[in-house]
């Protein structure tokens, strides 16, 4: 009696299930890339927009002649971020605050920074157009 395989041949029964787990392998990790690398892009974003935050909230301390730096850091810690830098550049009417902010990435994906950074510029300049 000889046995009939349906499909093809009797060497290669099998064969589809090692393919199939090895295919679901790379979409799951291709995914697992994919949100990582969306979580890192929404956290560039929120940082940047802390940034602004802070230097306009350090601007706003300077033009009321408070000191610029503190209450950016104060403000920093709200949004937590950390300020790294923090300059006043020009007198009381004429002025620029510059402040660099970072966060850490609580984890780590090859090839990208394991902090965020963000640099913001706010003051009152007259005369600029």
């Amino acid at each position: 009696m000889v046995r009939r395989v349906c499909g093809g041949v009797r060497g290669e029964m099998g064969v589809a299930t090692p393919l199939v787990a090895l295919t679901v392998m790379g979409l799951v990790t291709l995914a697992a890339v994919g949100v990582l690398a969306l979580a890192y892009s929404a956290t560039a974003r929120s940082v940047r927009a802390a940034a602004d935050l802070v230097a306009v909230s350090g601007a706003q301390a300077h033009a009321r002649g408070g000191d610029a730096c503190d209450e950016a850091r104060r403000i920093a810690g709200r949004n937590q971020v950390e300020v790294s830098e923090c300059a006043v550049t020009g007198d009381l009417i004429d002025f620029v605050v510059e402040v660099r902010v970072y966060h850490g990435v609580g984890w780590r994906l090859l090839g990208l920074p394991d902090k965020v950074a963000a640099t913001a510029y706010a003051g009152n300049v007259t005369g600029a157009p």
